[in-house]
């Protein structure tokens, strides 16, 4: 019977031969092979993606600091080479300076040929010695601002890397202090007393937190001394840091206190003497009279700090209440499989004496800044003592972030610095500010010497208010000035100010200047009852204003009217 065809085993096939492959088979096989080989390549790359990333951060980060402090540097050099007014007090700052080189006391009976400004006497006897030296200028008198500018921020920087050996979060501490000149209205290189007054707070400090000899406190109230004789409210700052170095070791503490003690009362009386009390009623009896500025209650905290420097609050606020432990913490409880045992809460490390060191001075510091902004007048440049210690917290609380993610495993270790990082940045996205509104142009030194061309032709004295130490640059003799004068007449003065007024306005009735020139309405009525006005100093609206500070410019001439 024959088999069904259907039963039948069909003929095996060829043998292929080993290694043969279809055409789709190969393909795949390629495929794999250069997918393989690329993965090789890129997964390193990836691995290494967030050190990278952290990386750049840093450098992005440096540069902005760079910036930052370039900028600073930049900016001070063009106002060295200005010869006019950058803000419209530093005429009469000179006039001080002028008196300290000539020997006249600095603090006398207010009249219209001089009257004192409430400030401290140090900065106008070292701008006095620069002058010694360079003659008397704008450029002698904001060199010593300059240098004091620098100073500071190189204090700024060595406190962080001296307490943290942190390099980064050092030169970004001084990047922070440096981005912060805008916020002080562009005070830190002009002749005013503002930067010579933080770098001795910042002097003081660094022997206190520093120093642990006896010789080393009783420079650290030296210094605190002299702060206290370039502006007044370094007494509010001693206060706290007194109580600190009390806390840290009693011995130490009786010296500092009892050295700044007698070293700033011994001097305040001393020098009352000197200046038959006429220091007194300047540097501390008219400034307490100034009125209070309630809004300044919360606004110092919500627009002069928070606003601009809430990222630096932030790490201040890290550095004292959460330190290296906060982010330690999940690795402790990994190694030991509890939380610490010594029943005290994981995210509060203790309060060492560091820590305490910068409370106090952020304290005293701040309290100084906001006490300024509190009075009347109180100009932003007050809180330059807040802008130096809140940089000096931003390096520590970065650098503090960067030791406790540095515990951590790699992969949550980069994570953590490149938030660091990232939120440092936002600080200086914070500060950035637009320069050239702080350079004066060309045509404003064009105006000025217009100015002195125009002063040149009037015989007599000329009376500028607003800018004495100008008519000096003719060879005439200043007077008092605008902001002095209202120092006293805007409160009144007691019998100094009826004085005062009176001394004023019989100058003016008896027609004893050739020329008065005003920005303002300054004795306006007394000045048309004896003077007619000849006309406007600047024809162009846009020329000779001080970049920063009270905007004011000399605008109308005013000759005596014939008898």
């Amino acid at each position: 019977m024959t088999q069904n065809l259907l039963d039948e085993a069909p003929e095996p096939a060829p043998e292929e031969p080993r290694g043969a492959a279809t055409p789709a088979r190969l393909t795949q096989s390629l495929w794999g092979a250069r997918a393989a080989a690329l993965r090789a390549r890129v997964v390193p790359w990836l691995d290494r993606l967030p050190g990278f990333g952290v990386m750049s951060l840093r450098v992005v980060i440096a540069l902005a600091a760079v910036a930052a402090v370039v900028t600073y540097v930049v900016l001070g050099i063009v106002h060295l080479r200005y010869p006019f007014e950058i803000e419209w007090m530093e005429g009469g700052m000179l006039d001080e300076v002028r008196r300290a080189l000539e020997g006249q006391k600095l603090y006398v009976k207010p009249t219209v040929e001089f009257v004192p400004f409430i400030y401290s006497p140090f900065y106008f006897y070292v701008a006095a010695a620069f002058s010694k030296v360079l003659g008397l200028s704008f450029f002698s008198a904001r060199l010593v601002s300059f240098l004091a500018s620098l100073g500071v921020i190189a204090f700024v920087a060595r406190f962080v890397h001296r307490e943290t050996g942190g390099k980064l979060a050092a030169f970004l501490a001084a990047g922070v202090f440096a981005g912060t000149y805008h916020l002080s209205a562009g005070f830190y290189d002009i002749a005013r007393v503002d930067s010579l007054f933080v770098l001795l707070l910042l002097g003081a400090l660094y022997l206190v937190r520093f120093r642990r000899s006896l010789a080393s406190h009783v420079a650290a109230a030296a210094l605190f001394t002299l702060a206290l004789h370039t502006k007044q409210s370094a007494s509010v700052i001693f206060l706290p840091v007194a109580a600190h170095v009390l806390l840290s070791n009693w011995r130490r503490g009786l010296v500092f206190s009892a050295a700044g003690a007698v070293m700033m009362v011994g001097s305040v009386l001393l020098l009352d003497w000197i200046h038959d009390g006429w220091f007194w009623y300047f540097v501390f009896w008219l400034p307490r009279q100034h009125p209070w500025v309630s809004r300044m209650w919360t606004d110092f905290w919500r627009y002069d700090l928070m606003t601009p420097l809430s990222v630096s609050c932030l790490f201040a606020l890290y550095y004292w209440a959460v330190g290296r432990v906060a982010f330690a913490l999940p690795a402790a409880r990994a190694a030991e499989g509890s939380v610490p045992q010594d029943g005290g809460s994981a995210f509060a490390p203790p309060f060492d004496e560091s820590r305490r060191f910068y409370l106090f001075a952020a304290v005293g510091m701040l309290g100084a800044s906001w006490a300024g902004r509190l009075h009347s007048g109180g100009w932003p440049n007050v809180i330059m003592p807040g802008f130096a210690i809140l940089s000096i917290l931003f390096g520590l609380g970065l650098q503090a972030g960067i030791e406790a993610a540095a515990r951590l495993a790699a992969p949550r270790r980069l994570r953590v610095e490149a938030f660091l990082l990232a939120v440092a940045a936002v600080q200086f996205a914070c500060l950035a500010y637009d320069p050239d509104r702080y350079v004066p142009k060309p045509k404003d030194a064009e105006a000025g010497n217009h100015l002195l061309d125009r002063m040149r032709k009037y015989e007599g004295d000329i009376f500028l208010p607003a800018h004495g130490h100008l008519v000096t640059l003719v060879g005439k003799r200043p007077y008092a000035h605008e902001m002095a004068i209202g120092d006293i007449l805007g409160i009144g003065g007691g019998p100094a100010g009826v004085d005062l007024r009176a001394s004023i306005a019989k100058a003016i009735a008896d027609r004893r200047f050739g020329a008065i020139i005003t920005d303002t309405d300054f004795f306006k009525k007394e000045i048309q009852q004896s003077y007619r006005r000849e006309g406007r100093v600047f024809e162009d609206k846009k020329v000779f204003w001080p970049v920063t500070g009270f905007r004011a410019r000399p605008e109308a001439v005013n000759i005596p009217k014939k008898p």
